[in-house]
């Protein structure tokens, strides 16, 4: 048996439930079912994708190299999903666009961008939309 944890709960009436729930899964059982290859997926993260994707076909499973990568995300730890693509406020300036842009409120999204970069700070009109008015990008 493998390793399991206790939930418990308080339905509306106060009365209480718990259910055991599985942590550990053995996917032997699962071949050929249509989430295996997403199985074989989250437990490798450490093989390459044409590594899995070979794998895979060598299953009966046929994967593309982008379907895996596509999927491969939802298995890696938050420390890795967030170093992937462009990082917020990568030069550290954004409390200062943004209190320039609280003087300027009523310039144009080009303009308010423009004025932004003859101050060394260079942001994108789509940045300045998203960021003015204390917005701070959380649209």
């Amino acid at each position: 048996m493998g390793e399991m944890e206790i939930m418990t709960w308080r339905d509306w009436r106060g009365r209480k439930y718990s259910r055991a729930v599985n942590l550990t899964l053995d996917i032997r059982a699962l071949r050929g079912s249509p989430g295996f290859a997403l199985l074989v997926v989250a437990a490798n993260p450490h093989l390459s994708l044409d590594v899995i994707r070979r794998w895979l076909a060598s299953q009966g499973v046929g994967r593309s190299l982008s379907w895996i990568q596509r999927r491969r995300w939802l298995f890696r730890g938050p420390e890795v999903v967030e170093s992937i693509g462009p990082k917020r406020n990568a030069d550290g300036m954004d409390d200062r666009a943004r209190a320039l842009m609280s003087q300027y409120a009523t310039l144009s999204l080009a303009r308010m961008s423009r004025l932004l970069s003859e101050n060394g700070i260079r942001r994108s009109r789509e940045w300045v939309r998203r960021n003015r008015c204390g917005a701070h990008g959380d649209n």
